[in-house]
């Protein structure tokens, strides 16, 4: 796997070694990494050691990724207590479709894949799914469902009900 703060090319301040904060901060929709990176391996003569700063995008440690194959995952079924779904997605180079079931699995009418645009080349935080009849969730809200995310050269980060 790759590491989250990979070390620089030659030449540069941390091309030998990153050594990460314990803390981040969350700005502008990003998580900021604050870092110490080092020029030479421990003990070498002239080894420099400087503040880096690396980006990372707002709950973007680990992803569901589906590649040039379409993957589907599917939510355990819980009570929906809102109306506005947010997905947090990068498919910048493929597609996302967002489906909502019924607690046993089959596709709630007005929330199925074809009431459910494909949303191609996005990459969003908060991309707000909408529905051929729906623009939210208001129908199935207090009801238990899953939700069926449908991706192509998509990472799905994370998602949100609200």
């Amino acid at each position: 796997r790759k590491p989250l703060i990979p070390r620089g090319p030659a030449g540069s301040f941390d091309k030998d070694g990153v050594f990460p904060s314990s803390q981040f901060v969350t700005c502008k929709g990003q998580h900021w990494i604050y870092y110490g990176g080092a020029s030479e391996r421990h003990y070498s003569i002239g080894r420099d050691m400087k503040i880096g700063l690396a980006k990372l995008r707002l709950d973007g440690f680990v992803c569901l990724e589906a590649r040039s194959k379409t993957g589907a995952v599917v939510t355990r079924p819980f009570r929906l207590e809102g109306s506005g779904l947010e997905v947090n997605v990068d498919a910048s180079a493929g597609s996302i479709q967002v489906e909502i079931l019924e607690e046993n699995g089959k596709p709630v009418p007005g929330f199925s894949g074809q009431d459910a645009p494909e949303y191609q080349a996005a990459d969003n935080l908060r991309l707000k799914p909408t529905w051929k009849d729906s623009r939210d969730l208001s129908l199935v809200t207090g009801k238990v469902v899953r939700i069926r995310f449908r991706l192509h050269n998509a990472k799905l980060y994370a998602f949100q009900i609200q």
